[in-house]
């Protein structure tokens, strides 16, 4: 009887701490959504050192288009974006692969197996031009290949919707709006004006920290989850002994 209260009062205190851990990673990664991109992007911006248009644009373009060239902080803001993409990628990867590997059965492998695939190959477009550069090279037009990201990525949502909406959806949703936004301004304007460039790569650099922190909280409390309850279990082993 003692054994079993000693049990269930572990049990709850166990949830009650994963479900404050929760609530604090929620709110430090909704801080940092916001807090984040607006304090990059304003040091940027407001700079006197440097034409914030060239750390806007991708390296390449900043070195095609620039009157000089080249300077180390040609295509900053795209770099950031890049390091983004690639770390969210391994991660959810990396992870999905080590769930995968331990229980076949779990969403989170879907999910995460799914998200790290797209983000690694948006990463790879983002880096090399390919929707812009390589596949119009080759008489794929640009707008179809980015209609063929959109239907990837609602494969992906499609595929893992519930898991999706039990964890903090709202930021995925809103970085969908800001890159959307982003190659919206891209294809009806396709401009160099300053502001144009400021106001397409900014929503795009939003929308990517939007995505990179969804998921990365996503993994992050999954694991967390995972590893309290082996925690929870290794302490009751114990009791299950003395018994």
């Amino acid at each position: 009887m003692v054994i079993n209260e000693n049990r269930a009062r572990l049990h709850t205190q166990t949830i009650t701490r994963t479900t404050e851990d929760f609530k604090l990673a929620n709110r430090i990664a909704t801080y940092t959504l916001f807090i984040f991109p607006t304090i990059f992007l304003a040091s940027v911006l407001l700079q006197p050192f440097a034409e914030p248009k060239w750390m806007f644009l991708d390296t390449l373009a900043a070195a095609e288009y620039a009157p000089d060239c080249c300077h180390v902080y040609y295509g900053l803001v795209s770099n950031m974006g890049l390091l983004l993409w690639t770390g969210t990628a391994a991660v959810c990867l990396l992870m999905g692969l080590v769930v995968l590997s331990v229980d076949k059965q779990d969403p989170f492998t879907r999910f995460a197996l799914s998200a790290g695939s797209l983000t690694a190959w948006i990463a790879i477009d983002d880096m090399f031009l390919v929707h812009e550069k390589v596949f119009p090279a080759v008489g794929v037009p640009q707008t179809l290949v980015i209609i063929s990201y959109m239907v990837l990525a609602g494969l992906y949502v499609l595929t893992s919707w519930k898991y999706i909406f039990r964890q903090q959806w709202w930021m995925l949703a809103l970085g969908a709006i800001a890159l959307a936004s982003s190659i919206f301004i891209d294809l009806v304007f396709h401009s160099l004006d300053a502001y144009l460039v400021y106001l397409e790569d900014s929503a795009k650099f939003f929308g990517i920290v939007c995505w990179s922190i969804f998921h990365l909280l996503t993994t992050f409390n999954h694991f967390h989850n995972q590893f309290t309850l082996q925690v929870n279990i290794a302490k009751t082993e114990p009791l299950d002994t003395d018994q």
